[in-house]
């Protein structure tokens, strides 16, 4: 006779913070991508993120305050190809919770337009030793780029007579 176990649900996404902004051309902005694994501890997070190079443009990736402190792949990043990509690991007992930063990444504004970042591939796994694929999928965020930032003007000194 067969018997069946419950299977746990068991699910981490990957998203993006804030998961829309809004930046003028020639400006920056600052995007943690952050991982949440509520149900199980996860210690190990890969990913790729696309953006599209013709309206944004990376200036920096940081590790920061990530809840990684081992590389398997050091942040990097591909302005002519609008990706960044990044392998971490979070040493024993891993991670478990809503948000977790992975990387932080400063974009800055290049085009007009609506600019959606995605998650090309991704992948979290659970800290059970046998390294069980947890990732369900990622959110997206956008961000709207908008003219050049105005340029403050100096006021005009008085003309005397």
């Amino acid at each position: 006779m067969l018997s069946t176990l419950p299977l746990s649900a068991v699910a981490a996404t990957l998203s993006f913070s804030p998961s829309s902004a809004s930046v003028a051309s020639g400006q920056t902005v600052t995007v943690s991508v952050l991982v949440s694994s509520a149900d199980q501890a996860m210690n190990a997070t890969a990913g790729v993120v696309s953006f599209p190079n013709d309206k944004l443009e990376v200036v920096s990736v940081s590790k920061a305050g990530s809840i990684s402190t081992l590389w398997v792949q050091e942040p990097s990043y591909s302005n002519s190809g609008g990706t960044v990509s990044f392998e971490g690991v979070t040493p024993n007992p891993g991670f478990t919770g809503a948000s977790g930063k992975v990387v932080s990444i400063t974009f800055r504004g290049k085009g007009e337009g609506a600019a959606n970042l995605s998650f090309a591939s991704g992948s979290v796994l659970a800290n059970d030793g046998r390294g069980t694929e947890l990732y369900t999928g990622g959110r997206g965020a956008t961000i709207t780029v908008g003219g050049a930032a105005p340029v403050p003007i100096a006021p005009s000194a008085p003309t005397g007579k």
